[in-house]
């Protein structure tokens, strides 16, 4: 009699069955964690700027709020824009692409925002507004378009402080004057008119107008103020103690070419937004030195990022310590690789105004220096301003002899003269031509 199998295949056939189900189980555990792994990979919505989420049921998928973008580095808020020192109701503001700043540009009036000026480069607009609203509305809606908001801080041409009971009233600023160019104190003797043969200068400041002192001086002209008023003679000033080629007032470098790049108004006010796209101007039309004789109180992004793309074209920046009896730097002094100069009188003492501050490079002649002014006059003035345009035309002769940019700064500390005083009120020392 043969036995029955039937029981046996049965029971082989549920388990075949059970085990079955318990792979299935398996699988489907895992595609509902691969699932879940792939929640945060979901791509952002292009209309909402924020990442759409699907919910366990993909067909209701609902939007979940992303998370507030990272601050941009030193970027104060909305609320801190009209601070002391700033232009107000003016913003400086930099987006992380050109598009980005295109885009801005197109719909700013219909926000109500007056784009004053932009700087492709920097990637920078100036803007006007009434009210900060929309400026932070904008700001919610295109956060990851921007990368800087801040103030348009106030830059000017620095004045001088009321003198001390003990100052010599007669002079501009300091107690010993030099009355002359100061040029014998730096180790200037004989003739020097073909100093700065092949080199610009840009002069950043109020503008150069026409003097008998400048007649021989190659100047190209550039006014990115255009306001039509009447030009700061402190501009003439700075020209003819870089490049001026009159025997009587003459320059460090009378061959070198000057680049006159007009960012300060009548009152010798200007701002960030001008002097960067200042900088940002004369590096691209080929200077190699940029005399910046004046300053403000505060810093800037903006200002920072204009100066180093300057310096990453192999161009010295050459800027003055400021005038008002401080121990920090004006800026673009205090900027890290600007050739930041102070001011010393006759005798090698700082100046009384003579700013002072960590990192400031060197000292030179800046109280009673002759030099051109507006209207063919000449004039006896003091400041960190003439004490920074000697220096440019040092670095002009230096630049025009074919030493390279990068040891320009070194040199000049090295052979500076040593004076009495810390190096935050002198830096290296009074500055020496080498030999």
């Amino acid at each position: 009699m043969r036995p029955n199998r039937l029981p046996a295949i049965f029971f082989t056939l549920a388990v075949l069955l059970m085990a079955g189900s318990v792979l299935w189980l398996v699988w489907e555990s895992r595609e509902a964690s691969a699932f879940k792994a792939d929640v945060p990979k979901a791509k952002p919505s292009l209309h909402a700027a924020k990442p759409v989420v699907p919910t366990a049921m993909p067909q209701k998928p609902r939007v979940v709020a992303a998370a507030p973008p990272a601050a941009p580095a030193a970027s104060p808020t909305i609320a801190m824009l009209n601070v002391p020192g700033s232009v107000r109701n003016e913003a400086l503001l930099t987006f992380r692409t050109a598009e980005a700043l295109a885009a801005f540009r197109n719909r700013a009036a219909a926000l109500g925002l007056e784009v004053i000026g932009y700087d492709a480069k920097l990637r920078t607009a100036r803007v006007r507004f009434r009210t900060t609203n929309a400026l932070e509305g904008d700001l919610n809606a295109h956060a990851e378009d921007y990368a800087y908001i801040g103030p348009n801080l106030i830059t000017r041409i620095p004045s001088l402080p009321p003198p001390a009971p003990q100052t010599d009233t007669a002079n501009a600023g300091g107690s010993v004057p030099f009355r002359s160019q100061g040029l014998a104190a730096i180790g200037i003797n004989g003739d020097h008119s073909a100093w700065g043969q092949g080199v610009t200068v840009a002069v950043i400041d109020s503008g150069i107008t026409n003097h008998p002192s400048l007649a021989n001086t190659q100047i190209t002209h550039y006014d990115l103020l255009n306001d039509g008023s009447a030009f700061n003679g402190h501009g003439t000033a700075m020209a003819s103690l870089i490049a001026g080629t009159d025997p009587n007032v003459s320059g460090v470098s009378p061959a070198a070419k000057l680049l006159d790049i007009r960012v300060a108004d009548t009152n010798g006010d200007s701002n960030t937004a001008l002097v960067s796209s200042g900088i940002i101007k004369a590096t691209d039309l080929g200077a190699r030195v940029i005399n910046i004789s004046l300053g403000a109180t505060g810093d800037s992004p903006v200002l920072d990022a204009a100066v180093q793309y300057a310096q990453s074209h192999n161009v010295v920046v050459v800027a003055a310590a400021g005038n008002e009896q401080q121990t920090t730097l004006s800026m673009p002094a205090g900027i890290p690789g600007v050739l930041s100069v102070g001011a010393v009188d006759a005798n090698g003492t700082q100046a009384s105004f003579s700013n002072s501050g960590t990192g400031l490079t060197l000292v030179a002649p800046g109280v009673g220096i002759v030099s051109a002014y507006s209207d063919d006059k000449l004039v006896i003035g003091s400041g960190t301003s003439q004490a920074t345009a000697i220096t440019s035309g040092v670095v002009a002769y230096l630049l025009g002899r074919g030493y390279y940019v990068p040891n320009i700064i070194p040199m000049l500390t090295r052979t500076a003269e040593p004076l009495q005083a810390p190096a935050t009120a002198v830096g290296a020392g009074l500055i020496q031509v080498p030999k």
